[in-house]
């Protein structure tokens, strides 16, 4: 559970619609992906994902898949500094391919992995939230 993260959504954007918030605690309690936007759309009762798209860009929230990223890649630092593992090892048990998680980390951060590491869980949320407030 990405506890501090949903705090700050929470506390960026307090008055959130139940739809908004039902995705970001979704994706803080799972931490990273919940679906795709069609499945996540279908679940919440919105009629396409085109609409889901519009009720979190409303909300001021960035795109579902983005959002998922994020909390994917907070999670995974968390994980390397609190079992000191590679990214290498937390894609393997994953079940995903290491070098998409290396891209995955440049693209959102613009920094290599081992970067990102030394830097820590702290500056990966407060890149976010930087993200988050620059959506409004």
């Amino acid at each position: 559970m990405l506890a501090h993260t949903l705090a700050v959504v929470r506390a960026l954007r307090p008055d959130m619609a139940p739809i908004p918030s039902a995705v970001v605690e979704a994706i803080c309690l799972a931490e990273g992906s919940i679906g795709s936007a069609d499945q996540v759309a279908r679940r919440l009762g919105v009629s396409s994902r085109f609409k889901l798209a519009r009720v979190l860009k409303q909300a001021g929230l960035l795109p579902l898949h983005r959002l998922a990223e994020w909390a994917t890649l907070e999670s995974w630092v968390t994980k390397a500094e609190r079992e000191i593992v590679s990214l290498n090892h937390i894609a393997f048990h994953a079940k995903r391919h290491p070098s998409a998680c290396y891209r995955l980390v440049k693209k959102l951060t613009g920094l290599g992995w081992e970067e990102v590491r030394v830097l820590g869980v702290a500056w990966v949320q407060n890149e976010f939230t930087k993200k988050l407030r620059r959506v409004r």
